[in-house]
C-alpha cells in the first residue's frame, strides 16, 4: 500500500523544520531565516518510487550554504572549527537533533496511529466486499 501524502506528514516536516532551524546558531547571517523558508513540506516530503515516503531538511539551503559547516564542521585541532565546536556545542547537528526533537517523535506517533487506522478500515471493507457482506459493485 503506498503512503500518501496527508496533513500528518506535513506537520512532522513542519515540526522538523521547526525543531532544526531552531537549534541553528543565531548570529549567523541568514540561516535561521533560510532554514524556515527553504524548508517548505512541499519541498521536504517525497514519495519514492516504491510507495515510501522520504522528508529531508536540507541544512544549507540556496542563501545560506554555509549552513552545511555549522551542521556538521570538519576539523579537530585547535582552528577555527575546534574552537567553535567548544564555544557552541548545541549548535553542531542541528539537522539530526530536528528529527530527534520528541515534537516530531509525537507527530509521527500522531500519524502512526491515524495510518494505521486507515489501514485497518481498508481492509475490514476489502474483506467483507470479497465475503460479499458488503453491498458496494
Amino acid at each position: 500500500m503506498a503512503i500518501k501524502e496527508s496533513i500528518q506528514l506535513k506537520q512532522i516536516a513542519l515540526s522538523i523544520r521547526n525543531a532544526a532551524s531552531a537549534l541553528a546558531p543565531r548570529k549567523k547571517g541568514r540561516l535561521r531565516n533560510e532554514l524556515r523558508r527553504y524548508n517548505t513540506p512541499e519541498r521536504m516530503i517525497k514519495t519514492l518510487p516504491n510507495g515510501n515516503v522520504k522528508i529531508d531538511f536540507f541544512v544549507a539551503p540556496p542563501g545560506a550554504v554555509y549552513g552545511k559547516y555549522w551542521n556538521s564542521p570538519y576539523g579537530s585541532g585547535t582552528g577555527t572549527t575546534a574552537t567553535i565546536k567548544k564555544r557552541y556545542p548545541q549548535h553542531f547537528d542541528y539537522g539530526e537533533k530536528g528529527y530527534q526533537d520528541p515534537s516530531v517523535r509525537d507527530a509521527i506517533e500522531v500519524w502512526k496511529k491515524q495510518f494505521t487506522k486507515e489501514i485497518t478500515e481498508e481492509l475490514r471493507e476489502t474483506i467483507r466486499f470479497e465475503l460479499g457482506t458488503d453491498k458496494r459493485k
